[in-house]
């Protein structure tokens, strides 16, 4: 049961009226992965901090601490000043979208290797022409500033891909 109220849901959902992937046993497609925050941020995470989240002013390994009052907000233990997330720091930070927004887009455009113009992010993600256009440039530039970050995400994307095109 969602807390919005029902005009702020959509009127048709794939994955509340369609058939569930529990339901038929087959396993959830990459797409399907790819709805939820939680996956997303994990595979961001795991891919910005492959051996656990850094502080961002004192570069603190292992003093990170999970917010239970906001997702996805680490604060540091060891400095106890900082607080952060996995886009802290990179293009995507100060966005507005959720990070499965990005993670979308980024698998769309390096995995399936579509060139999306800015009017197809714009329907596809349904935003602005201006949001997607500064979507397409902000993810260029996370691949050009912070390419080990991007490699690794890359990576565990097309693993994921691999591994629900088999089954």
């Amino acid at each position: 049961m969602s807390h919005e109220p029902h005009y702020a849901q959509p009127a048709y959902s794939a994955r509340q009226d369609g058939p569930s992937s529990k339901a038929s046993g087959r396993s959830p497609s990459v797409a399907e992965m790819l709805e939820s925050e939680e996956f997303c941020r994990g595979l961001l995470e795991s891919a910005r901090w492959p051996d656990g989240p850094v502080c961002m002013r004192c570069d603190a390994k292992g003093a990170a601490s999970r917010l239970t009052t906001r997702p996805g907000l680490w604060t540091c233990k060891a400095c106890r000043r900082c607080q952060y997330s996995v886009t802290s720091g990179t293009q995507l930070h100060r966005s507005r979208l959720p990070v499965s927004a990005w993670v979308k887009l980024f698998y769309v455009t390096q995995i399936r290797n579509q060139n999306l113009t800015a009017s197809q992010v714009s329907r596809r993600f349904s935003v602005a022409y201006l949001t997607a256009k500064s979507m397409l440039r902000r993810i260029d530039t996370l691949k050009r500033e912070m390419p080990e970050m991007a490699d690794r995400l890359e990576r565990s994307l097309r693993d994921l891909a691999a591994s629900s095109a088999r089954n």
